[in-house]
Formats: structure tokens, C-alpha cells, sequence
């Protein structure tokens, strides 16, 4: 009998998961707080917008999705034929070569900050180019030291510690915070700080979130006996069989910030404001996306994987359509919330200090179109995690280039009639293209694939939206929430969130009572905790 720990249920470390991700996203509006607080919504706001993007972009790329989807199941492999060993050389390896090569596209990215800043702003005056370059090159070592605690955390992951890896962003936004307000409170006693010196505050309150959350994971990975190998261990074929399936992975798991970084681009031709204002309003669909789809994508690809190199294909099944069906639960009442209630949750998320009410209502509006296709975003990420499992990584990566290319034409398309509306739109209609042609590549490669009951826990979620909707929207009215200006600060937040925690307790038992699967498995697990207390 093997002595070797059970790993705990997907819907558990789900769960383990998603309370760590609600930290950290509860951290990250305060931080989000924090930077519209002290950066408004301007020209300076915009070159901070821009130059972030590029190192978070490259993120996506080289971490998070991208290196685990590569990663964790060629180190499943390499455990499977060569035994524990082999799974911290090679990720000793591995970690050592990508950080090499990150290092030097660092380089590269330094060199050529100023026609890239310039690219990027290019309906803008050169000072805002000139700016935003001087913000890229402190922010972009970023990626370096965001890309390494990602490899670590997925080791975590794969040791099954889940709540770590997933708090290491609340280090970040604290470190943010933290280090921003002591540089500005230090500053200000020489009288006001321009914007343009407060962007740079912010973007070495960059550097210091990357370096504390890379601390913190650091002792619990000498813990788990990992290290790093630093070199090019191109000879090695496990790090070179990574390496080789993140290259195809590379362009699916970043297609999110590419869209939004292309959308920030041509977001230049519209007013100051627009590349913050598509900021704030993608960081809040990025909540929705880290909260739930991302947290069953972390602990769902160990298992797939595993599921998937044992060939036990009803089990990889029923793991995919619950995650899909899980998702879809937690999403769609998101994505309506954020719909039905965008402008006093912008007011009370934005509108404070140099962001004025203009900004937060243009946030608002934007936020809205935004939220119309984070379903379809959140299933195809989730189908990804699939494919890579199933060692599929050119699929993905041709589905994403062909995402692209339809979000740069509706983009395109839908700019000069709905500005910032149109460009997140454009994101959403291209993900719903995206994840049906995921569905159709899935099925071949995926024996006895059945979307059948999806559908159907589909259609139980969405007829208990709409019952939330309605009592959103109606208690919004009652509380006079939609009168422009009605409220600020914790007067708003005293009639906003008990109205939200209403409405979330009115989905979930709606949802329970219609027969989704997972909302009555959820709501049965709640009733017998409640009976043992």
C-alpha cells in the first residue's frame, strides 16, 4: 500500500484556491484604489496604463498559464519514467534556462523601450511616449522576478500547496501600497507631486511587489527540496521538451493581454483617460477571471494532466465539465452583477482623489460592454487547460492567433462608433468564436466528450441570473443607486454591498432550487457544516 498522501478533490482545491484569490483581489482593489487615488485618470495615468502592460503581457507569456500548462505535466512525466528525483532536477533545470533567457529579453526589451513606447502612443505627443518608455524600463525587470515566483508556485501547485501559490499576489499589492504611500507621504512635504513623478513612484512600487512575493515563496520551496539550476540546459530533453510545448502555448495563454494591449494602442487615438479607463475596467474583469475560472484552471491541470497520462478518459471528462459547469456558475452571476450595478461599484472602487466622476462613469460603461463576454473568456482558458493536458499545444495556439486577428477587426470596427465600449466588446465576441471552435477541436481528441449536462447546468445558471438581475437592478432603484452622484464613499458602500451579498445568497439559492448540480452540491455541503456547529 503506497504511503503517498491523497491528493485533495478538485472542488477543494478549487476552493482552497479561490478564498487565497479573493484575498488577493480584495488587496488588488485596494491597490487599484490606491493607484487611481494618486494617478487620476490622465495622460500620466495613461503611460503608467501602457508601460504595465508590457511586462504584464510578457507575464502571461512566460508564467502563469503558459509555464504550468508546459511545465507541470512534463514533470508528471518525468516522475512517471525516471521516479522523484528526476521531478527537481528537471525543474531545477528548466527554472535555471528560462531565467537566463528572461533576463536577456529583458535586455533586449530595455534597448528597445523607445520605439516600442512610441509604437504604443502613437496618435499621442512624444512626451507621453517619452514617458511611458521611462516607465517601461523600471517596470519590465518585472517579468523576471514575476516569471520565477510563478515556476515556484506551480512546484507548490504540484505539491498540492495551493493556498501559498495563490497568495502570493496579496504580497504584491501590499508591497505596492506600502511602498507607494511611504515614497509619496516622504515627497509631499516639499509641497505637490506631478503626476509624472507619482507614475514613477508607482512604477518602483512595481520592482518591490515582484521582489517581495518572490520572498515569500522562497522558503517553502528549499522546504519542498527545489532549487535553481542557473544556465542553459538546452541538452537536458525534459527542459527542452518544456520548452518546446510553451512555445505553441505562448500565444493562447497571453491572447487576453494581447487584445488588451492592442486595445490600449488604439485606445491612443481617443481622448486622456481611455488607456486608464480600459485599465480599471479590465482589472475588474481580471478579478472575475483570477476568482473563479482561473482558481479551477490552477487546481484543475495537476489532475487533468495525471488524468490524461493514465488515459482515464471518463475521469478527465467529468473533471473538465465540472470545471466548465463550475465556472459558468460563478461567472455568469459576476459578469451580470458588474452589468447590472457597473456605476456604483466604479464609484465606489474609483472615484476618489485625482480620478474624477467623469473617469469612473467612462469606467462604468466600459466595465459594462467588458463584462458581456467573460463567460466565453473564462471557458476557453478553461478548454486550454484541456488541450495542453492532453499534450495538444498547437491547437490552442492557432485557435488564439485566429482570436486575434477577429478582435483587431471588430476592434477596428466598433472603435470610432462605441470608443472604449467598442474595444471591449470586441474581446468578448471574439472569445465566444474562440471557445466554440475549442469545443470542436476538443471533441476528437477527447474520447466520449458529452456537453450535454454543461448545457443544461448552463441554462439553470442563466435563468437564476436572471432573477438576481432583476433584484439588482430593482434594489439599485430603491437605494438610488443609478441617481448620478447620489452617494460616496462609505455611505455608497453601506447601501452597495449588503445589496450585492443579497443578491449573490439569491443566486446561489436560486440556482440550488433550479437543479444546477454544483450549486446543490455546494449549498448541501453549507446545510451539513451548519448542522455539525
Amino acid at each position: 500500500m503506497s504511503d503517498t498522501p491523497r491528493p485533495p478533490s478538485l472542488m477543494r482545491s478549487a476552493a482552497v484556491v479561490s478564498f487565497m484569490t479573493l484575498l488577493s483581489r480584495l488587496t488588488g482593489l485596494a491597490q487599484t484604489f490606491f493607484l487611481s487615488h494618486v494617478l487620476g485618470a490622465g495622460a500620466a495615468a495613461d503611460a503608467y496604463a501602457l508601460a504595465f502592460r508590457l511586462p504584464n503581457l510578457l507575464r502571461r507569456f512566460t508564467a502563469e498559464g503558459t509555464m504550468t500548462a508546459a511545465f507541470l505535466p512534463t514533470l508528471s512525466e518525468a516522475e512517471a519514467k525516471e521516479g522523484e528525483a528526476a521531478v527537481k532536477a528537471v525543474a531545477a533545470r528548466f527554472l535555471g534556462t528560462l531565467l537566463v533567457l528572461l533576463l536577456a529579453g529583458v535586455i533586449l526589451a530595455l534597448l528597445f523601450m523607445g520605439p516600442l513606447a512610441d509604437l504604443l502612443n502613437l496618435w499621442r505627443p512624444q512626451a507621453q511616449g517619452d514617458l511611458t518608455a521611462k516607465l517601461g524600463r523600471i517596470m519590465f525587470p518585472y517579468l523576471a522576478l514575476v516569471s520565477l515566483t510563478a515556476g515556484f508556485t506551480g512546484l507548490l501547485n504540484l505539491r498540492h500547496r495551493f493556498a501559498l501559490a495563490a497568495s502570493v499576489s496579496v504580497f504584491w499589492n501590499l508591497a505596492f501600497i506600502a511602498f507607494g504611500w511611504t515614497s509619496l507621504h516622504l515627497l509631499q512635504r516639499n509641497g505637490p507631486v506631478p503626476f509624472e513623478t507619482v507614475a514613477v513612484i508607482c512604477a518602483f512600487a512595481v520592482l518591490a511587489g515582484g521582489v517581495l512575493q518572490l520572498a515569500v515563496v522562497l522558503p517553502a520551496i528549499r522546504q519542498e527540496g527545489f532549487g535553481l539550476s542557473l544556465g542553459l540546459h538546452l541538452r537536458d530533453p525534459w527542459v527542452l521538451k518544456a520548452l518546446k510545448r510553451m512555445g505553441p502555448g505562448m500565444l493562447a495563454a497571453g491572447i487576453y493581454p494581447i487584445n488588451a494591449l492592442i486595445s490600449s494602442m488604439l485606445a491612443s487615438s481617443l481622448p486622456d483617460g481611455a488607456q486608464m479607463v480600459l485599465y480599471n475596467s479590465g482589472m475588474m474583469s481580471e478579478m472575475v477571471m483570477g476568482l473563479f475560472a482561473m482558481s479551477l484552471a490552477t487546481a484543475g491541470l495537476p489532475t487533468l494532466s495525471r488524468q490524461a497520462e493514465a488515459r482515464d478518459w471518463p475521469a478527465m471528462n467529468r473533471s473538465l465539465t465540472q470545471s466548465l459547469s463550475a465556472s459558468t456558475l460563478l461567472v455568469l452571476p459576476a459578469s451580470v452583477g458588474l452589468a447590472v450595478l457597473s456605476k456604483p461599484i466604479c464609484a465606489l472602487l474609483f472615484r476618489t482623489g485625482a480620478y474624477t466622476p467623469a473617469a469612473s462613469d467612462w469606467t462604468a460603461i466600459t466595465m459594462l460592454f467588458g463584462s458581456l463576454g467573460l463567460v466565453f473568456v473564462a471557458g476557453q482558458r478553461l478548454g486550454n487547460q484541456a488541450l495542453y493536458a492532453l499534450k495538444d499545444y498547437r491547437g490552442p495556439a492557432a485557435l488564439a492567433g485566429g482570436t486575434l486577428v477577429l478582435n483587431v477587426l471588430l476592434s477596428l470596427a466598433l472603435l470610432k462608433p462605441l470608443g472604449t465600449r467598442g474595444l471591449a466588446l470586441a474581446n468578448g465576441l471574439a472569445s465566444l468564436v474562440g471557445m466554440s471552435l475549442l469545443v470542436l477541436r476538443l471533441r476528437p481528441r477527447l474520447p466520449g466528450l458529452n456537453l450535454r449536462p454543461l448545457l443544461g447546468a448552463t441554462a439553470r445558471a442563466l435563468a437564476a441570473c436572471a432573477l438576481m438581475g432583476l433584484l439588482a437592478w430593482a434594489g439599485a432603484h430603491l437605494l438610488g443607486l443609478d441617481a448620478p452622484h447620489a452617494f460616496k464613499g462609505a455611505a455608497l458602500a453601506l447601501r452597495l454591498l449588503p445589496l450585492i451579498v443579497l443578491c449573490a445568497l439569491s443566486y446561489g439559492i436560486a440556482a440550488a432550487g433550479l437543479g444546477h448540480p454544483e450549486a446543490r452540491e455546494l449549498t448541501g455541503k453549507i446545510q451539513r457544516k451548519l448542522k455539525r456547529g
